[in-house]
């Protein structure tokens, strides 16, 4: 049987225990908390998904429709091509790491391509905002951006209750 003093150590010892663990995961749930709600993988902004499930109740005219049309013919594949080549670029990098590849010049080029790469789908993606904005008239645009920013609140929360 313990004594008090040995029942008043172990249960020091446990409390002792208890806050010191809570210290360490408590700062690592602050640090989950404060990371932004992006996820690299997604791009900048893509507003032509919205328009396109909404464009009957945003009511684009005639003028709109077939530009928004013509848009639609030539800007997906474009940004496809260049969302191909840039994972493939990555997939040579990573290849490139697995099979040994030292910081080589051939490295350093590969990532350098590969940022030049981003920043141009970057540059395409907010030419594709600048084009819709003109193509809207300022309502529908504002409709158009309030549809995006709730569609991204449905996807973060969904990815929340995920994890």
């Amino acid at each position: 049987m313990l004594t008090s003093t040995q029942q008043r150590f172990k249960r020091s010892a446990a409390a002792f225990f208890l806050c010191s663990l809570l210290g360490f995961v408590a700062p690592m749930q602050s640090a989950r908390a404060e990371r932004p709600a992006y996820d690299l993988g997604e791009p900048v902004i893509a507003l032509v998904p919205i328009i396109k499930q909404h464009e009957k109740a945003l009511k684009l005219d005639a003028a709109q429709q077939e530009q928004f049309a013509q848009w639609l013919k030539t800007a997906p594949a474009k940004r496809q091509a260049a969302e191909d080549k840039l994972a493939n670029t990555r997939l040579q990098l990573r290849a490139a790491l697995l099979d040994g590849m030292g910081d080589t010049p051939e490295r350093q080029a590969l990532i350098e391509d590969i940022g030049k790469q981003e920043a141009a789908l970057v540059a395409m993606r907010a030419g594709c905002v600048d084009r819709m904005r003109t193509l809207l008239n300022p309502e529908q645009f504002k409709e158009v951006v309030a549809l995006y920013k709730a569609s991204l609140h449905k996807t973060h929360a969904t990815q929340s209750a995920a994890r």
